[in-house]
């Protein structure tokens, strides 16, 4: 194979690698099977990451998966059950003041809590809602918590 065409494959594939990663899971349109029941007993819930990657207990977690300006860091999981899990770390939010791209990124401490686990067929069911605690200091505009619904 000629360089030429060995350097095309590689930025084709670089492409498709960036274009998926910046797609939100919202937006795939690949909705997981919901059943009626709670999750399927012995499997680990899990978290889905923006790259539709199953996580269990993630270090980080990314909230806005389109533009990357609020996400979760050095998360540490006290527990992780088949029905809940708790965690503490820290979230890292941009302020978009006087927008996003000028913004400035700002730290609070957080407590974590992933609930509602969602079955899905032949694979392990996933939380569906992600609730950020702030124990201290929060976002303008935030409340004492926020509730992030998860797919």
């Amino acid at each position: 194979m000629s360089s030429g065409r060995r350097l095309l494959g590689v930025l084709v594939s670089a492409g498709a690698l960036l274009a998926t990663a910046a797609v939100p899971a919202s937006a795939s349109g690949a909705a997981p099977s919901r059943a009626a029941e709670g999750p399927a007993p012995g499997r680990t819930p899990v978290l889905v990451d923006c790259l539709r990657h199953d996580r269990v207990a993630p270090r980080e977690y990314l909230l806005a998966c389109g533009d990357g300006n609020n996400g979760l860091r050095t998360l540490r999981w006290s527990d992780w059950k088949t029905d809940i899990a708790h965690g503490v770390g820290r979230q890292v939010a941009n302020d978009c003041v006087p927008d996003c791209a000028r913004g400035r990124f700002h730290t609070f401490r957080v407590r974590v809590e992933v609930y509602r686990p969602v079955p899905r067929a032949g694979k392990a069911p996933y939380f569906s809602r992600l609730k950020v605690i702030y124990p201290g200091q929060r976002p303008p505009g935030s409340g004492p918590s926020e509730t992030y619904p998860l797919s």
